[in-house]
């Protein structure tokens, strides 16, 4: 297992924090009372599960936005959370989409399960179609 070197709770909750800075997010702050519990058993716990790092970076993915835990920038800590997370892990990752439909993917990664999403960011396939009309 990898578990290890997946990011702590308390590691994307710093990250977060970077985020809330540099794009001075108008909603600050977490939504819930134990938030670093709770990405602890909502994400990174099942990212563990897994022995490859795509698949573990789609956890990550998947999981941060959809448990919700801070009031605003979700999606961009899970995905800051999961680029730096498979850069340490010594991974390139490069999509040959332009940077509009990688932005549609993370922020509609709900619609696809983690094989999808751990194809999508070892290979840079997925099936955009999936994607609503913009």
């Amino acid at each position: 297992m990898v578990e290890n070197d997946l990011p702590t709770a308390a590691e994307i909750v710093t990250m977060h924090e970077e985020i809330e800075k540099e794009y001075d997010l108008k909603y600050k702050g977490v939504r819930i009372a134990a938030p670093k519990l709770t990405l602890r058993e909502k994400v990174v716990e099942p990212a563990s599960e897994y022995d490859d790092p795509w698949h573990c970076g789609a956890v990550l993915l998947f999981r941060i936005p959809s448990t919700h835990v801070f009031e605003d920038a979700n999606k961009r800590t899970a995905w800051a959370v999961t680029m730096e997370y498979l850069n340490d892990q010594g991974l390139e990752v490069e999509f040959p989409q332009d940077d509009e439909t990688i932005e549609r993917i993370v922020r509609r990664a709900g619609l696809f399960d983690i094989e999808e999403l751990a194809e999508w960011l070892k290979t840079g396939e997925i099936d955009e179609s999936k994607l609503p009309e913009r």
